[in-house]
């Protein structure tokens, strides 16, 4: 038995607040498979090949979505990806990554538990690990942590706070670290996915500098997306890249035709990045040449292109006009966030002025974003709006945690407002509940199926509703959303 603390931002956007997550685990430490009891029985596990819910034996309130290879047995032993949603749907990326899990063999289990502001996540760490140690023939060598998003500091949590090599690599979609913090050099594998309308693409620009300068080993996908899971197509590039590790580790056999793939694919990719000139790009991609496959192919060349490149005044430029994206994103996002914690806080001179200046500000933004015709001036107001409105999103489930109702709603309904999404109204149905009032829940729910909430299970699983359940109104709402 260990247990280990770590500072771990629960939510989805670096923010000044911090989450201390207790880890305790259990670690098979037997040499071979751990044996099964009578109650762990294999037959409770999903066909290979096919994605089903298994109820943690130890804990029968944790759940894990699994998705098993359908070559899957138990002759050998297997990676596996342990996944967090911030909603804790531990299926969505089992659905998403599946095909890419059958073509490379890796077993995938994605918790029903681990959510954005819960208090248990560590409880549900420990329990997907313990359970699936338990049940299924593991390579103790290749067990990796995956999340979007606040599920993604929840995995740099359970790779950085577990004793050393449990974890052998980390893919992070659409967040950092868990703490949000530059971390001291460190030799673990780190993937990170993000789209480039992302308002959490600053974060993981500069942890790409900050690993670039320690030489910690990392490979960073920026592609054309906002804040979500990413793309198959990328994820099977972050499966690639934790094999190359592994076989440069040693831990997983060599594969020539594989290795000459990878480096060809790699070596393409940065004679298209100077084509077009992008110097960032050709220095994912050189880096990568360089230390990506060391031990495995000749870097010569290529090390000779990264120190060129390093020196090069187009490599300067381009790592300028980065900060000074991330520089105009943040002075916007300040200004406007702001105002809306003066308007929550109630601590603003005149509120109605001010709500009516904060729509006007972030209606400004959301027009920047879809209509400028400088790609790089659309890129910076959909990420500062995307960054306020998660911002004052999570601000409003802190105080709703807190039950400070009146501020809670003060936030989501001006998330409202200024947006159709359907979140800020669920997070209103969830304060009305909360709060008792479930005439005014069940309307904002109504809302939130007009604005395109489809997944009854959204509002199933969601523990403010619970209270809901036996509102003749609140069936005949998700009777409603049956086929959706």
């Amino acid at each position: 038995m260990q247990q280990f603390y770590i500072r771990a931002v629960s939510k989805g956007r670096l923010r000044a607040a911090r989450l201390l997550v207790a880890l305790t685990a259990s670690f098979c430490v037997v040499s071979g498979p751990c044996v099964l009891s009578q109650t762990q029985k294999p037959a409770d596990l999903p066909s290979p090949g096919q994605i089903g819910d298994v109820v943690c034996i130890s804990d029968a309130a944790q759940s894990y979505a699994l998705y098993l290879p359908s070559a899957y047995g138990a002759a050998k032993r297997w990676p596996i990806i342990y996944f967090f949603d911030p909603g804790g749907r531990g299926r969505r990326p089992l659905e998403l990554y599946k095909e890419v899990a059958e073509t490379y063999g890796f077993i995938l289990a994605g918790s029903n538990n681990s959510r954005n502001f819960s208090s248990d996540q560590g409880k549900a760490v420990n329990a997907i690990w313990a359970d699936t140690h338990a049940r299924l023939e593991l390579d103790e060598h290749r067990s990796y942590a995956s999340g979007f998003s606040g599920g993604a500091r929840v995995a740099g949590a359970m790779a950085l706070s577990g004793p050393q090599s449990r974890i052998a690599g980390v893919i992070a979609h659409g967040a950092g670290y868990p703490s949000g913090k530059a971390r001291s050099k460190d030799t673990l594998p780190y993937f990170f996915a993000v789209g480039n309308q992302d308002f959490n693409w600053p974060e993981v620009i500069n942890i790409r500098r900050e690993r670039e300068e320690q030489g910690s080993p990392y490979r960073v996908r920026v592609y054309a997306g906002r804040h979500q899971w990413a793309p198959a197509a990328v994820m099977e590039e972050a499966v690639q890249y934790m094999n190359l590790k592994a076989m440069q580790a040693g831990s997983l056999r060599s594969d020539g035709a594989f290795v000459d793939h990878l480096f060809d694919k790699t070596r393409a990719e940065a004679a298209e990045a100077e084509a077009r000139k992008d110097p960032i790009e050709q220095l994912n991609s050189y880096r990568s040449l360089v230390t990506d496959f060391s031990g495995l192919r000749d870097g010569k060349e290529p090390t000779e292109k990264l120190t060129a490149l390093q020196q090069s005044p187009g490599l300067k430029a381009a790592l300028k006009g980065e900060r000074e994206q991330m520089s105009e994103q943040l002075k916007l996002e300040q200004e406007i966030s702001q105002k809306i914690t003066s308007i929550a806080d109630n601590s603003a001179s005149d509120s109605a002025a001010l709500r009516i200046e904060v729509r006007q500000q972030m209606g400004s933004l959301g027009d920047q974003a879809k209509h400028s015709k400088n790609e790089t001036q659309r890129l910076i107001a959909g990420r500062a709006f995307g960054g306020i409105f998660v911002g004052a999103m999570e601000d409003g489930q802190q105080e709703l945690t807190a039950r400070h109702f009146e501020k809670a709603e003060a936030y989501f309904d001006i998330m409202r407002q200024v947006s159709n999404d359907p979140w800020p109204v669920l997070l209103l149905a969830d304060m009305h509940a909360t709060a008792g009032n479930r005439r005014l829940a069940i309307k904002d729910l109504q809302e939130a199926v007009r604005r395109g909430l489809k997944d009854r299970a959204v509002i199933e699983s969601d523990p403010q509703l619970q209270s809901l359940k036996s509102d003749p109104e609140f069936q005949k709402l998700l009777a409603g959303m049956e086929g959706k």
